[in-house]
């Protein structure tokens, strides 16, 4: 297991976000924008042009990377595949290859995430019913992922997207989540929601999640 994300790959030979956009993938989804830009990969939206059906792409390099780096890799794939059966993850649609990337499609929460959802919309400031209804629905998802041995690892409102006018949540981003049940991991996470007493001097950059 590798429950420590290695370093990001080089650059060198990796087309640039921009550079896909307007591409068809598998002669159905077409790459239309994009949604956020990470040290792996990047996410895209997208629409199937036989259904008008918009979807998330999230594009993972795969030029570049050791053997360490691919098994992170893959390990974020399968716990998301895992974990997506349930109704407040975000599904995990179909994944598809080439020669130096892997595309994986998840269905599209046009609303976008629940931290700007708080900060920016206000959508739950006195709606207490709504702010309950959603975090209970949080609660299942992170307890149905760990009855089935997945830690997310990285909770917070960013890793939460949002839908239906705020009434549903679906957990999103498995990127730092593990199987293992004890880790030496120091810093796994984002900084800003580390517990108050772990000193923020001795954590780790390259750990910060973002």
């Amino acid at each position: 297991m590798y429950p420590t994300p290695p370093p990001s790959p080089p650059l060198n030979g990796i087309r640039s976000p921009d550079d896909r956009l307007g591409d068809i993938l598998a002669d159905r989804l077409r790459l239309t924008g994009i949604l956020g830009v990470g040290a792996y990969g990047v996410v895209y939206t997208a629409i199937d042009i036989h259904t008008n059906i918009p979807y998330a792409v999230k594009a993972l390099n795969k030029i570049g990377l050791d053997s360490r780096q691919q098994a992170f890799q893959q390990r974020e794939i399968q716990l998301h595949h895992e974990a997506s059966h349930h109704p407040n993850v975000v599904s995990m649609v179909k994944i598809m290859a080439t020669y130096d990337c892997t595309f994986v499609v998840l269905e599209f929460c046009p609303e976008g995430d629940l931290f700007s959802s708080i900060t920016e919309k206000g959508l739950y400031l006195d709606n207490d019913t709504m702010a309950k209804h959603a975090f209970l629905q949080i609660l299942d998802s992170v307890d149905f992922c760990h009855s089935i041995g997945i830690y997310h690892r990285d909770l917070k409102p960013e890793n939460i997207l949002v839908s239906d006018g705020g009434w549903t949540v679906k957990l999103a981003d498995f990127g730092l989540a593990t199987k293992e049940n004890f880790t030496n991991d120091f810093g796994c996470g984002s900084t800003f929601y580390m517990s108050p007493g772990l000193p923020a001097t001795h954590l780790d950059p390259m750990m910060s999640g973002a």
